[in-house]
Order: structure tokens, then sequence, then C-alpha cells
């Protein structure tokens, strides 16, 4: 791939999210290989995310060299890659290098850790307790504690979440 932020094939076109999180991405192994100070990647992050054409993101690359592999253990330009021909390409999907991931137990469920446990956990609850109304109580309304699985989903994971992803 040539260099795309450097020299532009039309730098008066608008950017989509994507691209602008894969500037950032890119920023962000650039970052992690030491050829950006943290004050300069912040610098440069912040203004990739508000550019609005192509043009905009050249003089953030301008000293940096062209495509260069991610470093060893950094989120890189292959993930979230929309790139077809990429063997390991995932889905774009929304990446934030300011999220700490670490920070918050790895997960994005309410909770960290613990809400994720809760959640892998509820269905066996469920399960448990559908049997258990099922042979004491009657089989009528015992499908009713399956309803705990999506609850538990919504409570865990729903549109709060969105507010986890952005620390």
């Amino acid at each position: 791939m040539s260099d795309e932020y450097a020299n532009p094939a039309q730098p008066g076109l608008r950017l989509s999210d994507a691209e602008r999180e894969r500037a950032v991405a890119r920023l962000a192994d650039d970052h992690s290989s030491g050829r950006l100070s943290a004050t300069e990647y912040g610098e440069r992050a912040a203004s990739a995310r508000s550019a609005v054409t192509r043009g905009d993101l050249v003089p953030l690359f301008a000293d940096l060299p062209a495509e260069t592999p991610p470093a060893p253990g950094s989120p890189g330009a292959r993930y979230g890659s929309a790139d077809p021909g990429d063997p390991v390409a995932r889905p774009a999907t929304f990446t934030d290098p300011d999220f700490d991931a670490a920070a918050s137990g790895g997960t994005r469920a309410l909770g960290g850790r613990v809400g994720a446990t809760i959640m892998a956990l509820v269905p066996f609850v469920a399960l448990i307790l559908f049997l258990l109304s099922g042979f004491l109580g009657g089989w009528a309304w015992s499908w009713v504690w399956w309803l705990l699985v999506p609850i538990a989903g919504i409570v865990i994971y729903g549109p709060g979440a969105d507010g986890r992803r952005t620390r």
C-alpha cells in the first residue's frame, strides 16, 4: 500500500470515521515504536480525529516513514483494517487508544471482569432455577427464568456501555 497520508491521491476528499481511526492507529504504531513522544502522539491523534479532509492528515505524517509494520503487542493498522486482501483483517470497530482496557479489567462490561463473569454464569443460574421451579412448582411458568439472560446482558453490556468505551 502506498503512503496514503503523505501523498493522498485526492486531498480534498472528506474523511470517514474509519479512515480517521486508521490514521490514529498508525500514529499509535509510530508512538509505540518510539518515533513519537507521548505529547506529540496526543497532539497528532487529536488532530487526526478532528481532520475533515485527506489533506488535513498530510502534515501529521510528513516526518514519519511510510507504512511501517505494527510494533509487537500494539493494536496495529491490521486490527480494524478494511483491506479485503488482509487475511487477518477484522471488521472495523471502535478503537480508542486513550481507552485503557487493562485498567478497566480488560472488558467493557459493567463491573469489568466481575461483570463479565456474572454474565457468563447467568445462563447456568437460569437453567438451575428453570429446573427447580419446573420440578417443584410446575412447568407452565418456569420458562420465565430464561429472561434473566437478556436482562443481565442489557444491564451489563447495554446502552450505558458507550460511556464506558470512551473513558
